[in-house]
């Protein structure tokens, strides 16, 4: 099992390396008025990523948080990196998506000083626990608290 973690991580790695470079006939995206915002949108055991982070460091930084976060994992990565592009320190951020791990469909949104963070909880208690790491990990961004608890009726 750890082989497998140890090649998963290394792929990861070589698919980032990869697509870090300058993509024919895309546009300089320089300005940081035009970056996408940061997404992460989980699906059961497949995470997303996608948006425009500043530098390759910010982006391995989010990858190593997401691939850390939980076992048996598929991660998507289509971040870009362009510089001037704002995004939180995603150094941090490993509490929140280890937290989150619980919430099959968690998402989170990143737009200049906003994070945004959405899904459905099975219990009040998981959802509190991936706001209050989120406040922790960003303590600077104005948080945005979508999380739903599911009812007992829909469980």
């Amino acid at each position: 099992m750890r082989a497998w973690w140890v090649t998963a991580a290394l792929a990861a790695v070589l698919f980032g390396a990869i697509s870090c470079g300058p993509q024919q006939g895309s546009p300089d995206r320089t300005d940081p008025g035009t970056a996408a915002p940061v997404s992460i949108i989980r699906r059961g055991n497949e995470i997303t990523l996608s948006g425009d982070v500043p530098d390759p460091a910010a982006k391995r930084a989010l990858l190593d948080a997401v691939i850390t976060s939980t076992e048996d994992l598929t991660v998507i990565d289509r971040l870009r990196v362009a510089p001037g592009a704002t995004a939180p320190d995603f150094s941090v951020s490993a509490p929140v998506f280890e937290a989150a791990a619980v919430i099959g469909d968690f998402t989170v949104r990143m737009t200049g000083d906003t994070v945004t963070l959405a899904g459905t909880a099975a219990k009040a208690p998981e959802a509190a626990a991936v706001a209050d790491a989120a406040e922790d990990a960003w303590p600077r961004a104005e948080i945005l608290n979508e999380l739903v608890v599911s009812s007992p009726a829909t469980r």
